[in-house]
């Protein structure tokens, strides 16, 4: 099982509604990125954990990897097409070419609806908390998952370039059994091509336990069991 504790040093659960809206900074956007190839290196992950708190989602530059941020620790996944490598960073991979950032000092809890996720973090923001749902926001949630479709990047988006050769498929994992996963996200409305991929209103990383290590990867798809919790900014 996920320690979580590995992943999460700290959360601070408030019982008051959200105080206000989290600054959401955006490196690159999907479409320039993934479409028109322009996968040079915006920001390095020094910078973006030089404030305390950092919480981001992305992808190397060149589309090397996956980069996920939970509180200031970095988690990058790179492939060779067949297997999946997690590691902190190193002087080979230092900064992101798509990068969506925001720093959150405290969270609150609540209760991850039983509706399809997108659907789910709206009404909760909504009904739950005064999170501004029509800008962006970060989010996370910690459950067992029922399913999940995961993959990390090779060189080429998989979705923008569906033909693309061998060599450069990313890697995949399909799991149809109850898993203990870590996800981080972004929910933004109208940003379709810059934050989102076309079709969607969030943007998901998630992190789990993998042969013995921690690995992380872009989320497709997500169904979680009841139970699980969604953390969203309290300030």
């Amino acid at each position: 099982m996920l320690q979580l504790s590995r992943v999460i040093p700290l959360v601070f659960s408030c019982i008051s509604a959200c105080q206000s809206q989290v600054k959401v900074i955006q490196y690159g956007g999907m479409r320039e990125v993934l479409r028109e190839g322009k996968t040079h290196s915006r920001v390095t992950f020094s910078e973006v954990t030089a404030h305390p708190h950092a919480f981001s989602v992305g992808a190397l530059s060149e589309l090397e990897g996956e980069i996920t941020i939970f509180d200031g620790s970095v988690w990058i996944a790179t492939t060779d097409g067949s297997t999946s490598v997690t590691s902190h960073p190193s002087a080979q991979y230092d900064s992101a070419t798509l990068l969506t950032s925001a720093h959150v000092n405290e969270w609150a809890e609540f209760d991850l609806p039983s509706m399809p996720i997108e659907e789910a973090i709206e009404f909760a923001a909504t009904a739950y908390s005064d999170v501004n749902t029509e800008a962006p926001f970060p989010f996370f949630i910690v459950g067992d998952a029922s399913e999940f479709h995961l993959h990390v990047i090779n060189g080429y988006c998989p979705i923008a370039s569906p033909n693309i050769a061998d060599e450069f498929k990313p890697w995949r994992l399909f799991v149809q059994y109850t898993t203990p996963i870590t996800v981080l996200g972004f929910f933004a409305k109208g940003q379709e091509g810059v934050m989102t991929h076309n079709g969607s209103k969030v943007h998901m990383h998630g992190l789990l336990e993998i042969d013995g290590g921690i690995s992380t990867g872009h989320l497709d798809s997500v169904d979680f069991e009841t139970g699980a919790k969604l953390f969203l900014p309290a300030h």
